[in-house]
């Protein structure tokens, strides 16, 4: 596809005229970025970049739909995910500064049945930040053995699982940990005070911003024209129905076009229809000690302050990242799931951006090859400072990688103590000895910067495996968790229909499938009494010993 310079005079209350400021060489390496994963006959996606209030480029490539041929085009709406929260935000923050809400009030103040055992105040501020503390409804549905994107599920299936929940993750304002909840909850808060349904309120909003093809999906059978179908391919491609009624935390279907006139108001900073007070105040962080703001993430990319956001639904992926002193933007969309949005944003900004760099783009391999290490002594389960894990085993012969939520990868020897993953040799994992932390892997890949993982090494003299054995309640969700012991640091956990794998790598806790980390409570008699039980979005799940 050619690239398409639009050279219109957009409406949406501000008007922008284009400016080319693009060289032909740039201009060449973003289409070459942009259409490396797009095959002929596949989905695709859609780009563009906004600089000083100006769309500079745009580009369209690959199919809506395969059935019918249709292209990806200006009116292809695509499921830009988890980018929806900066609208959700923006509803929210309208309303506060309107007077009909305070972002200090405590959320009590308008849903009352929940959490009535919290004493600490659970602000709308901590909903817009993620510091509620709340857990994350598409979590815990799958401890209850729920995949949410099989069958249809609403806003008020999500606030009759939260009603049920009397613990939180942690103390309102003390951590902070991203949770979808809170946006569905902001849902119904612009309802109440609104007057009209989420959906309908921000239909208003779009409609004001010129963002006519922009919508949240609050009904799967009424999604709207122009979708750009899902697509995944595993030898070949393949789409599924969208089932899910949930939005407010994502579920927003809009085209490019809409994305970047939404942009170029943000980077002007004024619009009729929303203050420039509100604007700014909506770029900012909601209190000074957090990174998150009203749906946007805040950092550095390369040393460059930057604000951003992704979002991923099933092979829906979109992107957009800001650098404000650079006064650019680029935004990306996609329908396909061979390509990811996040890194191709960045790959965008960093040809765009590249004399702006004060640092490096992530290390991609180690500096230093070592000496090759037996793969008898790299074995065994790694931790990671946030709890994530890496398991390394021999499956006939070969070593194979496993890690939640992925299939099991199997790896082979780059370099020295250097394997790869063999089906995407980008990924690289570097083992190293450490004589006080004992043996350690660093991962590297070009998507994220270098992490290391732990290996534990536990004396388990005298240490009473089998007294785990039991069955374990939670009633907040109706859960039980039924442990058995195999043998080694091996347990079985059945979960209704579900039998999981466990391992326990520390005394007294255990790595299971899915991510879930079980700490074991004991009583003064050193009988078990409790399983705490945690995912990356849901902390300390308690299952009393039945």
């Amino acid at each position: 596809m050619k690239t398409l310079l639009l050279l219109i005079l957009l409406s949406f209350g501000c008007g922008y005229l284009l400016s080319q400021s693009l060289t032909p060489e740039q201009t060449k390496a973003i289409n070459k970025a942009f259409m490396a994963d797009i095959p002929d006959g596949g989905p695709g996606g859609a780009i563009g970049i906004i600089r000083n209030g100006n769309v500079v480029y745009t580009q369209y490539a690959g199919l809506a739909d395969l059935d019918t041929k249709r292209a990806i085009d200006g009116q292809t709406r695509f499921n830009i995910a988890s980018n929806a929260k900066q609208f959700t935000a923006i509803a929210t923050l309208k309303l506060a500064r309107e007077g009909k809400l305070n972002l200090k009030d405590d959320i009590r103040e308008y849903f009352p049945e929940l959490y009535p055992d919290i004493k600490e105040a659970i602000t709308v501020a901590n909903l817009l930040n993620h510091t509620s503390g709340i857990r994350d409804v598409y979590n815990l549905w799958s401890f209850q053995g729920i995949t949410w994107w099989k069958k249809t599920l609403t806003n008020d299936d999500a606030l009759e699982l939260i009603r049920n929940q009397r613990e939180l993750n942690f103390t309102p304002g003390t951590q902070h940990l991203y949770s979808n909840t809170n946006y569905i909850l902001l849902t119904y808060l612009v309802a109440k005070v609104s007057g009209k349904s989420f959906r309908e309120y921000t239909d208003g909003l779009f409609k004001s911003l010129g963002m006519t093809n922009t919508n949240f999906v609050s009904d799967h059978n009424d999604m709207g024209p122009n979708v750009g179908r899902p697509y995944f391919n595993f030898d070949t491609w393949s789409t599924y129905k969208w089932r899910t009624d949930l939005h407010g935390d994502g579920s927003l279907f809009s085209t490019l076009e809409d994305q970047l006139a939404w942009e170029v108001v943000v980077q002007k900073g004024e619009t009729a229809c929303l203050e420039a007070p509100l604007l700014s105040q909506s770029q900012l962080p909601v209190n000074t000690d957090a990174d998150y703001g009203f749906g946007l993430e805040r950092g550095a990319y390369r040393g460059v302050p930057v604000r951003w956001h992704d979002g991923s639904t099933g092979a829906w992926d979109a992107s957009f990242i800001r650098f404000p002193e650079q006064h650019l933007t680029v935004v990306a969309s996609d329908n396909s799931g061979k390509f990811g949005t996040s890194m191709l944003v960045r790959t965008i900004a960093d040809i765009v951006l590249k004399d702006v760099f004060t640092e490096d783009a992530f290390l991609t391999e180690p500096k230093t090859v070592r000496a090759e290490i037996p793969v008898e002594k790299l074995l065994g389960t790694y931790l990671a400072d946030n709890g994530y894990a890496f398991i390394f085993k021999l499956v006939d012969g070969k070593l194979m990688l496993e890690r939640d939520g992925r299939s099991d990868n199997e790896l082979e020897l780059e370099e020295g103590n250097i394997y790869r993953q063999k089906f995407d040799p980008a990924f690289k994992q570097e083992f190293t000895w450490d004589e006080e932390k004992g043996m350690q892997v660093t991962a590297y890949y070009w998507a994220h910067a270098p992490y290391s993982l732990t290996r534990s090494n536990v004396d388990w003299k005298g240490y009473d495996f089998a007294g785990l054995k039991g069955e374990f309640y939670n009633d907040e969700l109706d859960v039980s968790f039924d442990v058995s012991y195999a043998e080694g640091q091996q347990y079985q956990i059945k979960s209704g229909k579900e039998n999981i794998k466990g391992e326990m790598y520390k005394r007294d806790q255990i790595l299971a499938g899915g991510g879930n980390n079980i700490k074991v409570v004991r009583d003064a008699s050193g009988q078990v009494t409790t399983l705490l039980v945690s995912d990356e979005r849901t902390k300390n799940l308690r299952f009393v010993r039945k």
